[in-house]
C-alpha cells in the first residue's frame, strides 16, 4: 500500500461546497478541506485590475499554477467518483493526467492548489490505477514520484508534518530531478516541528537548485533572527532585498527586520531609521496595488514601537488590526493612560496581540496569569512581551487579593 490511502483518513472535511455536474449525475457538492482554501492576495490584485502594474514573478507563478490546477480539477470532475475496476480502466488516462497536473500546480505554488473531498477521491483512484498491473507481492511499498508528492500534498494540508517529512524524504532519496520547491516544502515541515537546523539545510539546498528561489533568503533571515543570530539574519535579509521583488510582503518584512537588527542603544540609528522609512514606503506601494496593508506581526509591531512615538505607535498598530478587532473605546482608554496595551484584560482575547484562543490551537482557552489571575495571553511569548506593561498592575492585583 502506498502512502496516499493511509493519508486520506487523517484529513477531515469542512462543508465549503463547490458544485459541478458529472456525467449526467445530479449536481455534486465538492467540499474544500479545512484550512486548504484560503484567501490569496494575488486574487485581490487581479480583481482590482492591478495585475499589469507589477512585474512580481510570484504573481505570474501563482496565476500559472491556478490555471494549471483548474485544468486538472476540471478534468477530475468529469471522472465518476468510483473505485470500481471497470470505471478505473475506462478513465485511467484521465485519472493520471488530472492527478499529475494538479500535483504540478501544487509544486508551482501550493496556495493555488486547495485540497478537496473530490481530490482525495482522485488520490485513491490514482493509486489503484498505478497498482493495477503490479503483482500482488510487489504492491506493498510500491510508489512512483507523483504518488509520493500527491501523498505529501495531502499530509501537508492535514498538518501531518512528521509523516509529510517522511514522504518527501523518500521522494528526495529516490529521485534526483526534484525542484527547489520540494525542499522548501520539506523545510516548512521541519520548521513546524521545531527542527530548525534541518529546515535551514533544506532552504540552502533549494538555493543550490535554483539561485533565483529568493523566498529562501527571506525565511532564512526570519529563522536566524528568531534564534538571535543577527549576523546571519542580516546577511540573508540583505540578500533578499538585493535579489527579491519590492512588491512582496517578504520585502516589507525584510525592511522592518533590518530596521530592528540595525537598531543600537544610545545611537542616532540613522541606518535603522532609513530601513524603517523604506518599509513604510513599501507598505504604501503594497496598499496601492492590493487595497490593503500587510498583516500585523511581531516584527512589524516591534519596528513601529522602536521608531515611532508611543502615541503614534499605538495608533498605527490599532489601524493595522482587522476591523472586527478595532475598538475606539480601547484607543480612548489607552490615550487616557488607563490601559497599557491595545487589549483590555479579558478571557476572550490575548492582552498582547488580541487573538481569541491559545496560539496555533483554535478552540483552546487562553492562558491566565498565574500571579494576578486577571489577565490572559495566547502564549508564553506574548506574556513575556507584555510583562513590562503588566508587572506593576500584576503586583497591585496580587496585593488586593491578599487584602481581601
Amino acid at each position: 500500500m502506498s502512502a496516499t490511502t493511509e493519508t486520506i483518513s487523517t484529513i477531515t472535511e469542512k462543508p465549503v461546497s463547490i458544485s459541478e455536474k458529472q456525467n449526467g449525475e445530479e449536481e455534486y457538492q465538492d467540499r474544500y478541506l479545512e484550512g486548504s482554501h484560503q484567501f490569496v492576495a494575488y486574487d485581490l490584485l487581479e480583481a482590482r485590475g492591478k495585475s499589469g502594474e507589477t512585474d512580481d514573478p510570484d504573481v505570474k507563478r501563482y496565476q500559472e499554477a491556478k490555471t494549471l490546477f483548474r485544468k486538472g480539477y476540471d478534468l477530475c470532475m468529469t471522472i465518476p467518483r468510483s473505485l470500481e475496476d471497470a470505471v478505473l480502466e475506462k478513465y485511467q488516462e484521465d485519472i493520471k493526467t488530472s492527478a499529475e497536473t494538479m500535483v504540478d500546480a501544487w509544486l508551482l505554488d501550493d496556495k493555488a492548489a486547495p485540497m478537496s473531498e473530490r481530490v482525495l477521491i482522485l488520490g485513491q483512484q490514482y493509486e489503484k490505477v498505478l497498482l493495477k498491473d503490479i503483482p500482488e507481492e510487489q504492491k506493498e511499498g510500491f510508489f512512483v514520484k507523483y504518488s509520493l508528492l500527491f501523498s505529501a500534498w495531502i499530509l501537508l494540508v492535514g498538518k501531518q508534518f512528521d509523516h509529510c517529512i517522511t514522504t518527501l524524504s523518500l521522494a528526495v532519496d529516490t529521485y534526483d530531478d526534484l525542484t527547489a520547491r520540494v525542499f522548501f516544502l520539506r523545510a516548512s515541515c521541519y520548521f513546524s516541528t521545531n527542527q530548525l537546523e534541518l529546515g535551514i539545510k533544506d532552504l540552502e539546498k533549494s538555493l543550490e537548485l535554483d539561485s533565483n528561489f529568493n523566498l529562501a533568503y527571506s525565511i532564512l533571515g526570519s529563522v536566524y533572527m528568531s534564534v538571535k543570530n543577527n549576523e546571519l539574519a542580516l546577511k540573508n535579509f540583505e540578500q533578499y532585498l538585493e535579489r527579491g521583488h519590492p512588491d512582496t510582503p517578504d520585502n516589507i518584512n525584510a525592511l522592518y527586520s533590518m530596521s530592528l537588527l540595525l537598531q543600537k542603544p544610545k545611537s542616532d540609528n540613522k541606518e535603522a531609521k532609513e530601513y524603517y522609512q523604506k518599509a513604510k514606503k513599501a507598505e504604501a506601494r503594497f496598499k496601492d496595488l492590493y487595497g490593503t496593508h500587510v498583516g500585523m506581526n511581531e516584527i512589524k509591531r516591534e519596528a513601529i514601537q522602536a521608531h515611532e512615538t508611543p502615541d503614534e505607535a499605538r495608533r498605527l498598530i490599532l489601524a493595522s488590526l482587522p476591523k472586527k478587532q478595532y475598538n475606539e473605546k480601547i484607543e480612548q482608554l489607552i490615550k487616557a493612560g488607563i490601559l497599557n496595551t491595545s487589549f483590555p484584560p479579558s478571557p476572550k482575547n490575548c492582552s498582547h496581540c488580541g487573538t481569541a484562543h491559545l496560539k496555533d490551537t483554535p478552540g483552546k482557552p487562553l492562558l491566565c496569569c498565574a500571579g494576578c489571575k486577571s489577565i490572559w495571553y495566547c502564549s508564553r511569548d506574548c506574556q513575556k512581551l507584555d510583562y513590562k506593561n503588566h508587572k506593576v498592575n500584576c503586583k497591585k492585583q496580587q496585593q488586593k487579593q491578599i487584602q481581601q
